[in-house]
């Protein structure tokens, strides 16, 4: 069992205030009942009310729980989704945070990086492209497209101010990507994520599960090296720490291979030999197996259930409400 949005669940507090509500009103409405009424059976008469109360309210927070539920969105149990054979889209999730000006890879990590997705571009000429680019937070700067020289002309700009967010968050750069994808489609789609795998915030890999779950591999390119490097600025200062020392920042594989690994993609470096040539075989191999199956499976998201449960329930609580009880209440 898997959950889109853990988030939301937060909001099962939400019962909590909704209770306090109305034991304060159950409170107010005995006193009133006490003053209206003047019959022997006045203890029938509250015991009813509350009974009345008790389930109303109930069936309102469980409304709510339900809601909260289906805003999580789980899932679970695997369902067969026929695949288009026709068509590859790639995602490029382009890291362009101060660290990818590192030159442990010449020139340095951001326009290496840059140029392996030009070649990857050259050798799937029939495929679609977009470009995503993160820091703290992620924006698509290039939407899904056929015209390569819009994606060339672009990467060949790349730089770390077109993110204004600071920091690093590999999660929601996979997340964007995700989100980018054009609806409405089954083509064969991949993630291509380019970064030195450095993330301020913890990486949970909650992204590149959902991505696997919905059977887009993320095939990881670590820019970079573990022995790190200082980073220069395009004035020629080097960044430095609240020491005033320079920062080193260092490639995190670990990271990056749990991301390619928990996705069904591959991990690789940016600093090894033909790596444009090996990355380009193992996605036409994930193309041709997809071809060759004509179906992949999904997880089935649950929400629906969730959704229609919480509507009865909130039904009920209404109609709890509005309905004469015995004794007129």
């Amino acid at each position: 069992m898997t959950m889109g949005n853990p988030e939301y669940l937060i909001l099962l507090l939400l019962p909590l205030p909704v209770v306090f509500i109305a034991l304060g009103n159950y409170r107010k409405g005995r006193g009133s009942l006490a003053l209206l009424s003047g019959r022997a059976d006045g203890e029938d008469l509250f015991g009813w009310y509350m009974v009345k109360i008790f389930f109303g309210v109930a069936s309102f927070c469980i409304f709510l729980i339900l809601s909260v539920i289906a805003l999580a969105d789980l899932s679970w149990g695997k369902a067969p989704v026929e695949e288009d054979r026709s068509g590859l889209d790639v995602m490029f999730v382009m890291d362009v945070s101060r660290s990818m000006l590192a030159q442990d890879i010449a020139p340095n990590r951001l326009k290496a990086a840059a140029d392996i997705a030009q070649g990857v571009m050259q050798g799937l000429p029939d495929a679609r492209f977009g470009v995503t680019a993160f820091k703290g937070g992620a924006v698509t700067l290039v939407p899904m497209t056929e015209d390569q020289q819009v994606l060339e002309s672009l990467l060949n700009n790349l730089n770390t101010g077109l993110v204004n967010a600071p920091g690093t968050s590999l999660e929601s750069g996979i997340e964007e990507a995700l989100r980018s994808f054009p609806a409405g489609t089954e083509r064969r789609r991949v993630i291509i994520l380019l970064s030195d795998g450095e993330s301020l915030e913890t990486y949970t890999g909650r992204s590149a599960v959902r991505a696997g779950e919905e059977g887009i591999p993320v095939f990881a390119i670590g820019a970079g090296s573990a022995e790190g490097s200082t980073i220069r600025l395009s004035d020629g200062t080097l960044v430095t720490g609240r020491n005033r020392r320079p920062v080193v920042t260092r490639l995190n594989e670990e990271a990056l291979r749990s991301a390619a690994e928990s996705s069904g993609g591959v991990y690789f470096t940016a600093r090894e030999p033909g790596i444009v040539s090996r990355l380009l075989e193992e996605i036409l191999s994930f193309e041709e197996a997809r071809g060759r199956m004509g179906f992949r499976l999904v997880s089935v998201r649950r929400y629906r259930g969730f959704l229609l449960a919480g509507f009865i329930f909130l039904l009920l609580s209404l109609l709890i409400r509005s309905i004469r009880w015995k004794h007129g209440v």
